[in-house]
């Protein structure tokens, strides 16, 4: 968290038998004084005893907190890293080795192609096709147009419109949580009045989950202005960190450039033919007669041609090399972002420009000390991926059992459940560099104090980031169309300005969702850090903090608190 590491310890045991002290953050070498002490943030339960508060007992749970603790600079799950590294040089340098040899096959089956092509052409060239000629070059020239004109236009209106949804969310938070809720109930009533005649069955289904829809809304709608309270300081966080946005599209731009790379790498590596086996069977006994296969060839033989064990391997190791990559980078920004937000929340100081230390120092820790921990949470996760995908291919077959669809259905969840899982655990080794496992353990201790309060709180913001990207695209996407009209080469052109909308679209998605996915990470990590220290959020910012106790104490009002802050621990009857 910056330079100015945090000792995280417990206070001191309270003589009040009522009361039981909330661990908070104490700077190292700091000492405490009874005045101290009385100060801090206390939290007992309306009505409930809480003597022997540590246990779970009858009247009530009331947990304690173990407070972490910043560790010492030193490389954790040092192996995975340095099994992640070998693979990605492997990777690159198998692009680099065999792209020239397969470029020049590629190349020769394409003169030859042109050849063949070139022998049935005439010879001369009359005046029609010297006007076909020039009519290609229209073509050419519109379709450019058609490309650049949409895509440049969106790359400029796209990050100005995500800054200003990013603004206006931060002044309406709980009015748009609220729609967010209301848009998805709408949207499923009307898929299910959409099915009435179509299918009876989902329709039927759809309708129980507006209901269900419903009856969350009502649960939630107390919860709203916490979220929205969360919200609001995750977008403070990243308008006075923006170069946070940069490293966003940074490794965004990187994992394009990686795919790049993989393709060459994988089409050269493939491309081999000790990669493949090629079976032969005679067809003259296609349909009798001997039954042995030969490896052997002959001009009256069909051939099928097979992956081979090492060919089998390699596309293995692409494939995983992929997905491992893929998540490696999206949690690198996550766990950056952690620790960006706990150096804002400790040493505001730090975290108050657009390239603070507290950015650089956290990509830093990110890409060296804590990086093993990253691509050890990332490589389960691609491994999983991989399996599932593999029992998904083999459940579209017929013959496949009922079993195997079983077997994708239960994977899928718990896929999902170990990507939730690691979203929280790569949160604990940004804010205080843990291992991978260590995290875990806190992940761990953090749902079971708070319980289901904190996927409550992110599942209400997530709806709405993501409302936020769809509703961009849309915009960017309309606005794009307009520019293609007011071009004269794309008007001229049926169907170009379609596929303008369509760049505009998917452009919108793509850059609200940098911005929009690092709102979620920051919102990720302010849960974390107020669950954790909420005495020092009132120091460094008394009025966001101020917000976030009021709206606390009234969503969760069994939980008396007294203290500078509300405290980030739910106690429930």
């Amino acid at each position: 968290m910056g330079r100015t590491e945090q000792k995280y310890t417990k206070t001191p045991t309270l003589e009040n038998e009522d009361e039981f002290p909330i661990a908070t953050a104490i700077p190292s070498g700091t000492s405490l004084t009874d005045d101290d002490t009385e100060s801090l943030p206390t939290a007992s339960q309306v009505g409930q005893d809480p003597k022997g508060a540590i246990e779970e007992g009858d009247d009530g749970i009331i947990i304690s907190w173990e407070k972490g603790e910043v560790q010492p600079s030193a490389f954790r799950d040092k192996w995975f890293a340095i099994f992640f590294l070998v693979q990605l040089f492997g990777v690159i340098s198998t692009a680099f080795a065999l792209w020239p040899s397969f470029y020049r096959d590629a190349q020769g089956v394409m003169n030859s192609s042109e050849g063949s092509d070139s022998d049935a052409a005439s010879q001369g060239v009359d005046e029609s096709d010297q006007n076909h000629e020039n009519n290609d070059i229209d073509d050419g020239a519109s379709s450019m147009a058609a490309l650049w004109t949409p895509l440049v236009s969106s790359l400029i209106v796209a990050p100005l419109l995500s800054i200003a949804a990013m603004v206006f969310m931060s002044r309406n938070a709980i009015a748009l949580i609220h729609a967010s809720i209301w848009i998805s109930i709408g949207l499923c009533a009307l898929v299910a009045v959409l099915n009435i005649a179509v299918n009876p069955l989902g329709s039927v289904i759809f309708g129980v989950l507006t209901g269900c829809l419903v009856c969350y809304a009502r649960a939630v709608r107390d919860k709203i202005p916490y979220a929205a309270e969360n919200l609001k300081c995750a977008i403070a966080v990243v308008k006075t960190n923006f170069g946070l946005v940069l490293l966003s599209f940074g490794a965004t731009v990187s994992f394009l450039g990686y795919i790049v790379i993989w393709v060459l790498a994988f089409g050269a590596a493939m491309n081999k033919g000790v990669m493949w086996t090629e079976t032969t069977y005679d067809s003259s006994d296609a349909f009798g007669g001997d039954d042995d296969w030969t490896m052997a060839s002959s001009s009256s033989s069909n051939s099928n041609k097979d992956l081979s064990a090492l060919g089998g391997f390699v596309g293995f190791f692409f494939i995983l090399s992929f997905y491992w990559t893929h998540e490696v980078i999206k949690n690198v920004v996550r766990t950056t972002v952690a620790g960006v937000v706990g150096t804002w929340w400790f040493s505001p100081s730090e975290a108050s420009s657009f390239c603070s230390s507290a950015v650089r120092d956290s990509f830093f820790r990110s890409t060296t000390y804590s990086l093993g921990s990253i691509c050890f949470g990332s490589l389960i996760v691609a491994v999983l991926h991989i399996i599932r995908n593999s029992l998904r291919r083999t459940s579209n077959n017929r013959d496949a059992g009922i079993l195997r669809c079983m077997a994708h259905c239960i994977l899928a969840y718990i896929e999902a459940l170990v990507e939730y899982f690691n979203k929280w655990a790569f949160i604990y080794c940004g804010i205080y560099g843990y291992s991978y496992v260590e995290a875990g353990k806190r992940v761990m201790n953090l749902f079971k104090t708070r319980g289901w309060s904190t996927i409550i709180s992110d599942n209400l913001i997530n709806r709405l980031l993501g409302i936020m990207c769809l509703g961009i695209g849309v915009l960017i996407g309309l606005f794009t169309l307009f520019v293609s009209f007011l071009v004269e080469e794309i008007e001229s052109q049926s169907g170009w300005a379609g596929f303008g909308f369509f760049i505009g679209f998917v452009m919108g998605l793509v850059l609200s969702g940098l911005m929009m996915g690092l709102l979620a990470n920051a919102v990720d990590s302010i849960i974390v850090c107020y669950a954790e220290c909420p005495a020092e959020f009132g120091d460094s910012h008394p009025e966001l903090a101020g917000g976030m106790q009021r709206t606390w104490s009234q969503a969760w009002s069994s939980l008396e608190l007294t203290g500078q802050t509300a405290a980030g621990l739910h106690l429930y009857s």
